[in-house]
């Protein structure tokens, strides 16, 4: 059977202080000012959507409307 080894409350403490800058800032529109989307697609679809978005570092929705913004100037 294993020893059992006592800890102290400096050992419950984190080694490396979190860094703030990991999380992204939100866009400049705020949230209240954005409509639901909704929508079902296949889960290859959607993996590979977010692998995508996750690869350019934007969020799905900078993703998709910066892809329709192009859909439409080709298409005119």
């Amino acid at each position: 059977m294993a020893k059992t080894v006592a800890i102290t409350a400096a050992d419950l403490s984190p080694t490396k202080p979190r860094q703030q800058s990991i999380t992204r800032q939100r866009g400049v529109t705020s949230s209240a000012e954005l409509v639901p989307l909704q929508f079902r697609m296949p889960p290859d679809f959607v993996r590979s959507f977010k692998q995508a978005a996750l690869d350019r570092g934007l969020k799905l929705n900078e993703l998709l409307n910066e892809c329709f913004h192009e859909f439409i100037k080709k298409t005119g």
